[in-house]
């Protein structure tokens, strides 16, 4: 018989699983015990629970459920118990998940399937009729400190995608949630399609801008974890001399870059998104970031002859974090832009188009670009107020502001990001002419906020847009 109670909901909401229960004449452990076994499914992602922890109430008996879902424990006592289930994805959506009291007979098992709701009901128990009117769906999730694992009150988690208005426009939706004091958000009224980007804030710091889709029609699921201040702020200069402000932790990730037939990729630049010193793979595809800061973060991967891979990951003072990265062959320009529709609708998206219609700063797109030349710096030499010259090593060339007199100081951002050079003119080895779909260019006070560096405003800005960022666009819109 399944029964499903429903308690009221406090901070966290609390559900008592909806569960099957039948006895069956099989030897329990041991004489005057009994057992328990079944199922416990995952409904927000179709699919079994697996890893969860189950805990018979009132006893010591535990067990964890297989790759299947199937849990097993035995050497129960006798009598009125419950069964908690503990996992990950209950702690993201802030749930506690316990079956009624359950009558354990001594000598029987008891097959006990459980269920965690599915996404509908949980975005009605989650968000307000009003709510759900401008949208059917919801993104929920926990936000905890990394280094504590308490929950992370008053952090603001933003959500920024785009919405298409009747005659065919596109605009920006940026909603906000707060964390409650169990640390839990939840943004309603979601679009049940939707694809965007995800980021949490607090006191200033802000974690990795890492994807958030919702797929099912109502409910996606993403925790983080933000610290509440950064362990130590230091200035970094680097080999053009250029000075900046990087947050610095103990925090430290190790792992390996590989092609999709399993071969090591050596010298893939890996870097945390938007910051920190960038290192390459050894022989092996092996790198290893330290001193970073703690909390959500997102890894970029890049090598000439592969499509960029950004992959979220947790960070930790408590333990060294992994992550292995499979990339994938880079896609032909001409097969991700073959219509300048396609490569107008991409660049749209991003904002390239407005802010070439603003008219200020250089902007170079479609056949203003040779595809055909040998390194990226090669398409810089015709752009007012920049000099292409050679760094002195015989190899590499360097791009400088002859509309700044001080430093002659240039910045790079490469799809949307800040690119941290390791060596002057090193933008070559990573990015190439035949990959590049659009660049912009900005000298001092003409730069858009979000293509400056702090300190550094009078600096030349060069903003590049590469075809793995295009196909990415084009493959949202592609999405039915």
């Amino acid at each position: 018989m399944k029964r499903a109670i429903f308690l009221n909901l406090a901070a966290a909401l609390c559900l008592v699983a909806a569960s099957s229960v039948r006895a069956q004449s099989a030897p329990a452990a041991s004489a005057g015990l009994s057992s328990a076994s079944g199922t416990v499914i995952d409904s927000l992602h179709d699919g079994p629970l697996v890893h969860a922890n189950i805990i018979i109430e009132g006893t010591t008996r535990v067990g964890f459920t297989d790759r299947d879902g199937h849990y097993s424990i035995d050497s129960i006592p006798p009598g009125a118990h419950r069964i908690r289930v503990l996992h990950a994805v209950l702690d993201t959506v802030g749930i506690t998940l316990r079956t009624p009291d359950i009558n354990f007979v001594a000598g029987q098992n008891h097959a006990l399937d459980i269920s965690i709701p599915g996404p509908k009901f949980m975005v009605t128990r989650f968000c307000s009729s009003a709510q759900q009117l401008r949208g059917p769906a919801a993104l929920v999730g926990f936000v905890k400190d990394p280094d504590t694992n308490q929950p992370m009150v008053g952090a603001k988690v933003e959500l920024v995608y785009e919405i298409t208005d009747p005659v065919g426009r596109k605009f920006p939706r940026v909603p906000s949630a707060f964390t409650d004091s169990t640390g839990i958000y939840r943004i309603c009224g979601l679009p049940p399609d939707m694809s965007g980007k995800v980021q949490v804030f607090r006191n200033g710091i802000s974690s990795g801008e890492v994807p958030a889709e919702i797929t099912n029609g109502f409910l996606a699921l993403r925790a983080f974890s933000i610290v509440g201040e950064h362990q130590r702020v230091v200035e970094v200069k680097n080999d053009s001399g250029k000075v900046r402000q990087v947050a610095k932790g103990s925090a430290k990730i190790t792992g390996r870059v590989i092609d999709k037939l399993g071969k090591p990729l050596k010298e893939a630049r890996v870097t945390i998104q938007g910051g920190g010193a960038p290192v390459l793979t050894n022989a092996n595809g092996v790198f290893t970031l330290d001193s970073l800061p703690s909390g959500t973060q997102s890894l970029e991967v890049r090598k000439l002859g592969y499509s960029v891979a950004e992959v979220p990951v947790e960070l930790t003072s408590l333990a060294p974090a992994t992550a292995n990265v499979t990339m994938s062959d880079a896609v032909p320009l001409l097969e991700v832009m073959r219509t300048e529709a396609a490569a107008d609708q991409a660049l749209s998206d991003l904002g390239y188009l407005e802010r070439k219609r603003s008219g200020f700063g250089y902007f170079l797109d479609g056949k203003q670009i040779n595809h055909d030349a040998i390194m990226f710096t090669d398409i810089m030499y015709t752009v007012p107020g920049l000099k292409v010259s050679p760094v002195g090593n015989g190899r590499d060339y360097a791009v400088t502001d002859t509309r700044n007199a001080a430093n002659g100081c240039v910045n790079y951002f490469v799809d949307g990001f800040p690119w941290e050079e390791m060596s002057p003119g090193d933008i070559n080895n990573f990015v190439r002419p035949n990959e590049t779909v659009a660049v912009e260019v900005y000298h001092g006070s003409n730069t858009p906020p979000q293509f400056q560096k702090s300190g550094q405003t009078s600096c030349a800005s060069i903003v590049i847009w590469t075809q793995g960022k295009v196909s990415t666009m084009s493959k949202k819109k592609k999405k039915p």
